[in-house]
């Protein structure tokens, strides 16, 4: 998240003009300054949009919407005569009816109930603080029973902020009147709100942003208290940051070849609203239904897949929305419910596509640990990320959006955590660029991988020979004990040799040499033809020789390849092919 002055402006030469009640002059000025800063902001958020389903056009479905409501106001002008102030219901409800029909997306479908909720205060005469107080807790019951699996962290709770707030402001003023005050608290609230729904969301952590819904939101009530007040709110500017710190999940926001069972890691509790590339999008509105037949139609509708929103106008109409693979099936069930018109129907896939097209060009590129480790990579055409042994998930993001190519070939050498590596393989993929993941654990597997890399070749190909490559070659390493442990060897204290294959410590020497030898008998008693020693800063020259004679010895149709590879945790890593 990167912050920077932003503003809401009127424009210049636009006279500032002070209400602290709403009425008609002011409902039309509100919708009209909502959609400029909307139309404004509308790639900026747009860009956060990545839940339930990342495609790009929460900004875009949210102008859509209130354009609608505006355009359906702008009807009851038509006759050239300005409403009187008793007309605001009517006006209202001409909104209202006018956002839901032109909803789009789930956060629109959510913000047209907000128009709704609004619509629905009774007393057409007195529309203060009070009046807005009401309005937005009615907008939250409405939209929150439209929803069938509310999710916290996104527009739901910004919007419960802001009733919340905007209750508790009204209090304090006289009915009728103290709209600024209120809308004011509102927005603000809804601002705090907002800024903590990345911390509510996995999927939001792991990109680094905000809810996109709930910035619309928030753009809405500031164009209220600039409209009501004359005066711009200065707010932060919301974006996505490649150093923002990567979450614990990214299978929401991006295709990744590795799954999240896996990784060993459990769903994340948004799983249930997430659509999947195969998945429809479905919309349209019902009329000439009833509640039971909607209250069937949505029991219906859960059964056949997720984010199911059904909203009413409060005057026999409903739009409804859903995510499924059957996009048919949603259609026919809304015949069965009444009579459905504008009906929308999206596959995610496409639209994920054209949204997240992929640069061109393919590279490797290696996670490596130790300065002559890095050159062995560099020699075989890799790109290098090197690190001390603490790999950073946002400069890993930063070395791979540098390579400036779609596809990424990552070799991360058992250097990168499996949480970073969903996240990071998740963020790239929002840079246009895909992330492919190979199985190697150790460096010496990385070089057994990057030996038949064949960028010539296409990249289902090349990835596979690569992985095929590493998961042939039997990795272990000899280090220094620096804690006494209970191992399947036997106690070691600090100081001992310790040979591991795999992550289970099988050899526990006194003496560095007899634990090099005895491991690579270990590593070559199922057999082998190459073995590859990759050296360590506290690998001498004589334990390399040792080594590379012992296995000579015992072993003569072992081929023995050594390199000095400069890390620090490791004195050697052996791979046998």
């Amino acid at each position: 998240m990167t912050w920077g002055a932003a503003p809401i402006s009127m424009g210049k030469g636009h006279a500032a003009v002070v209400n602290d009640a709403l009425d008609p002059k002011l409902l039309r000025r509100w919708l009209e300054a909502s959609l400029k800063v909307l139309m404004a902001k509308c790639d900026e958020i747009n860009d956060l949009n990545v839940f339930p389903v990342p495609d790009s056009d929460t900004g875009s479905n949210i102008l859509h919407t209130m354009m609608a409501a505006e355009q359906a106001l702008s009807t009851e002008y038509a006759d050239g005569r300005e409403p009187a102030p008793d007309q605001l219901g009517t006006l209202f409800s001409a909104a209202a009816r006018g956002a839901m029909s032109g909803a789009r997306g789930n956060s629109g479908i959510i913000l047209s109930q907000v128009v709704r909720g609004l619509a629905e205060w009774p007393d057409d005469n007195a529309f203060g603080g009070d009046a807005l107080a009401w309005g937005l807790s009615k907008a939250d019951e409405l939209a929150r029973a439209a929803i069938s699996i509310p999710m916290e962290g996104t527009v739901l709770s910004v919007l419960s902020a802001a009733a919340r707030a905007a209750q508790s402001a009204a209090e304090k003023e006289s009915a009728g009147q103290g709209l600024i005050r209120t809308a004011r608290d509102a927005a603000d609230a809804a601002y705090e709100a907002l800024r903590q729904t990345t911390r509510q969301l996995d999927v939001l952590e792991a990109a680094g942003v905000v809810d996109a819904g709930g910035l619309g939101l928030l753009l809405i009530l500031d164009a209220l208290v600039e409209a009501a007040a004359g005066e711009s709110v200065p707010r932060e500017t919301f974006a996505r940051s490649r150093r923002a710190q990567l979450g614990r999940s990214g299978a929401a926001i991006a295709q990744v070849p590795l799954g999240r069972a896996d990784l060993g890691l459990a769903e994340p509790e948004s799983a249930d609203c997430e659509a999947g590339p195969d998945d429809y999008e479905v919309m349209y509105l019902l009329s000439a239904s009833s509640e039971s037949a909607v209250a069937t139609l949505r029991v219906s509708l859960e059964e056949q897949g997720n984010s199911v929103v059904i909203v009413g106008d409060g005057a026999g109409g409903w739009s409804v929305h859903v995510h499924l693979r059957d996009a048919g099936a949603a259609v026919e069930l809304g015949l069965a419910a009444g009579t459905i018109r504008k009906v929308q129907i999206t596959h995610f896939g496409a639209q994920q596509r054209d949204n997240l097209a992929l640069r061109p060009g393919r590279v490797v590129l290696a996670v490596v640990h130790g300065a002559e480790a890095a050159e062995l990579f560099r020699d075989e055409g890799a790109h290098v990320f090197e690190t001390d042994g603490e790999v950073s998930g946002a400069g890993l993001l930063d070395a791979i959006v540098a390579t400036g190519v779609g596809e990424v070939v990552l070799l991360p050498n058992g250097l990168v955590r499996q949480e970073d590596l969903v996240a990071v393989s998740a963020a790239a993929r929002l840079h246009g660029q895909q992330v492919l993941p190979l199985p190697s654990a150790s460096m010496v597997q990385g070089l057994a991988s990057i030996a038949v890399h064949d960028p010539q070749r296409p990249a289902t190909d090349d990835t596979y020979t690569m992985a095929e490559a590493a998961a042939g070659t039997r990795s272990a390493h000899l280090r220094i004990a620096t804690e006494r442990a209970l191992t399947w060897a036997g106690t070691c204290e600090p100081g001992d040799a310790l040979g591991l294959i795999g992550n289970e410590i099988l050899v526990v020497e006194k003496r560095l040499q007899t634990a090099a030898e005895t491991l690579v008998d270990l590593m070559l008693a199922t057999g082998g033809e190459l073995v590859t020693v990759v050296a360590g800063r506290g690998a001498t020259d004589e334990l390399l020789e040792i080594v590379e004679e012992h296995a000579n010895r015992h072993h003569p149709a072992a081929e023995v390849m050594t390199y000095r590879g400069g890390q620090d945790d490791d004195v050697l890593q052996i791979g046998v092919e």
